[in-house]
């Protein structure tokens, strides 16, 4: 069996954030979009309250919107009243418009600031559901079947890998690094085909954010390739499954990982039955 393990740069810290054991033989691998769209959430929430703690100016205006918005009768009756006062003063009530019109007059004129305070409502709920959505479901792999798959909006993907050459040969393996991330920042993405169209293909962002140790995704590649090429992997390296120290990155990714709902997972019925489908369409041919 060709041995891939040039270097173990991997160590149970590293792994134990990136990758779990689901059960024998089946290993989850973190994935690391989601991370990254919420540290996204995270700044517009720190920039709006940057803005309204800073600028008393902006956030009263914030305040006006929103009240405009959801209570326009607050501010019309007093400008309503004022105006009343001004037209009985110079005798010409007769022109005076009645309080339903000139309702309906302004918010057609000041529609601009109902949707401004809408938006002022609605944009820091929209944040919110954001932050405390579900994380992302994981990569799966299964080294028994020598299988990789994953669901991604209903549709399944799947690929077996050749424990006699390098398994992640496979799955395409190669690193994504986007303006706002350093190299050493770097996503691990591998590449899936559809279970029916090889032609339709999926690449998968692996790698917890923010990373646990600089180029993760060299490391998480070194021990996946080591991992699954292994006869006996759960036992090789079930030590690696098991932190040894709290980590300063820990304390970005509580905040990056915040949610108030279980990580989509799978289907366990529903998956090992695309799984059988697919073994039976795709017999293993040496």
């Amino acid at each position: 069996m060709f041995n891939f393990n040039h270097h173990r740069s991997y160590t149970p810290d590293t792994i134990s954030r990136n990758i779990k054991r689901v059960k024998n033989d089946v290993i989850e691998v973190c994935r690391y979009s989601d991370a990254k769209f919420k540290q996204f959430i995270w700044l517009w929430i720190v920039a709006i309250f940057g803005v309204l703690g800073l600028e008393p100016e902006y956030r009263a205006n914030i305040h006006s919107e929103i009240e405009w918005a959801i209570n326009p009768d607050k501010q019309l009756e007093i400008q309503y009243n004022e105006l009343y006062l001004l037209y009985k003063k110079d005798n010409e009530l007769h022109k005076f418009r009645s309080y339903e019109e000139y309702k309906k007059g302004m918010l057609e004129y000041h529609i601009e600031s109902t949707y401004i305070g809408f938006f002022c409502i609605f944009f820091p709920i929209f944040l919110l559901l954001l932050l405390i959505s579900p994380n992302w479901r994981p990569l799966r792999i299964d080294t028994n079947r020598r299988i990789a798959y994953f669901w991604l909006f209903g549709k399944f993907y799947i690929t077996r890998y050749d424990e006699r050459a390098n398994p992640l040969n496979a799955l395409k393996p190669y690193s994504y690094q986007s303006r706002l991330t350093n190299p050493e920042h770097a996503a691990l993405i591998l590449t899936l085909p559809h279970e029916t169209d090889p032609n339709n293909i999926v690449r998968v962002d692996l790698g917890i954010y923010r990373p646990a140790c600089d180029y993760q995704d060299q490391v998480l590649k070194d021990f996946l390739a080591d991992y699954m090429q292994s006869p006996n992997p759960d036992q090789e390296f079930a030590h690696y499954f098991k932190k040894e120290k709290r980590l300063w990155s820990d304390y970005i990714n509580w905040f990056y990982h915040f949610s108030l709902f279980p990580t989509r997972g799978y289907n366990e019925k529903k998956t090992e039955a695309k799984i059988q489908q697919w073994l039976a369409n795709n017999p293993e041919i040496y």
